[in-house]
């Protein structure tokens, strides 16, 4: 049996559009605080509630995925990205800004938790791990085509103008997803996943808290520090995302021949984060860095500690259980980490907001390390699990 990677790189592509809803307002974050009066806080709630959804009802939708099946869910979601993003290029006030924000989160949660669960289902078991491992990058791949791709058209098109085209492309791409085979009819019965999975998607959701208050509140960081403008902003943001991507390069090189040893990965995952301390620590210390120190160091801590997810990702199946490609368990294990997940992304930017404003940008630094060892446990209590 040949692993079909077009269908793979398909659903990945569907994580990839999604996660760019994300980043696609953080790169005009300054231009929205000035134009709605919001404060630093504020914006980035608006920033961090395409995760609500998730964050509410991740593991609810991950049990209902087996009972209704893929296509309803991939499709409802899309649909759903479409219209919440053509409201807020309309919206007039900043209440039914964060209200759309909020309805658009819905949509995330049902593309994100459909992609990787059919992932899992139409790999080999050979290539699963590599399958997922790729599944893993879609976060940083989509924060860099969402920041680039709106920080490059804002000042042709305006913040309304990025909004609109951003409706139409994803009412485009869901239209086209409605000819994508998709395995499973629904139907199937709800069963939770074994314990181990719940600590490892616990640690995921640390994760996705740091990357994301490092990666969404980086242009406010940015600007503010060194008055950088929000075109060099975005494109800093957009390299810093995608730095990610070698650590999952690498990860899936290790799985090549199929599932990477339980030993192996935690002496990797252990040196990966350990080696992120230091960037994260002198990023927001270093008061007088310049403009490309700063954005190295933001690069290189994405860079360091994106090598992790990729192999939490790929271990997920057999943490949650499953003892089949297509064992509910997976399903529910995945709307567990997409719950963790979009809790850590929900929270990540309004708290880092709110460390920033009480005691200033060297603090989040300590911050962000502290979760980065709090995920490192987190990843070995797992393991002993």
């Amino acid at each position: 049996m040949r692993t079909p990677w077009p269908r793979i790189l398909t659903l990945w592509l569907v994580g990839i559009l999604a996660a760019a809803q994300l980043a696609k307002i953080s790169a005009i974050a300054p231009i929205l605080r000035e134009s709605f009066h919001l404060s630093l806080p504020q914006i980035a709630l608006l920033i961090s509630l395409l995760e609500v959804g998730g964050a509410l009802f991740g593991f609810v939708a991950g049990l209902g995925l087996a009972r209704f099946g893929m296509r309803a869910f991939l499709l409802t979601g899309g649909a759903t990205l479409a219209a919440a993003s053509l409201i807020e290029a309309i919206v007039p006030v900043p209440m039914i800004l964060f209200a759309a924000r909020a309805v658009e989160g819905v949509g995330y949660l049902l593309m994100v938790i459909v992609a990787p669960t059919a992932i899992a289902a139409i790999a080999t078991d050979e290539s699963r791990g590599r399958a997922l491992a790729l599944w893993s990058t879609f976060v940083p791949v989509g924060l860099a085509l969402g920041s680039a791709v709106t920080a490059s058209l804002v000042t042709l098109a305006g913040p309304r103008g990025v909004m609109l085209l951003w409706a139409v492309a994803l009412a485009v791409i869901t239209a086209l997803l409605t000819r994508l085979p998709l395995p499973g009819a629904g139907g199937q019965r709800i069963t939770l996943p074994a314990p181990a999975a719940w600590v490892a998607t616990f640690a995921f959701g640390l994760y996705t808290l740091f990357v994301c208050a490092l990666l969404m509140l980086l242009p406010s960081f940015l600007v503010e520090r060194n008055g950088a403008p929000i075109g060099q902003v975005g494109l800093i943001t957009a390299l810093a995302s995608l730095a990610a991507l070698p650590g999952s390069a690498a990860a899936m090189w290790l799985m090549r021949g199929g599932q990477l040893g339980r030993r192996r990965m935690m002496l990797v995952s252990t040196l990966a984060l350990l080696a992120t301390l230091p960037l994260v620590f002198w990023l927001y210390q270093h008061a007088a860095a310049s403009l490309v120190e700063s954005g190295m160091l933001a690069v290189g801590a994405t860079l360091v500690s994106g090598l992790v997810p990729p192999l939490m990702f790929a271990r997920l199946p057999a943490q949650s259980g499953a003892t089949a490609p297509d064992d509910p368990r997976i399903a529910a294990a995945n709307g567990l980490i997409t719950q963790f997940g979009a809790g850590g992304a929900l929270l990540g930017p309004p708290l880092a907001g709110m460390v920033v404003a009480a005691w200033g940008w060297p603090a989040l630094g300590i911050a962000l390390i502290a979760l980065v060892l709090a995920m490192l446990a987190c990843l070995l209590v797992a393991e002993r699990l």
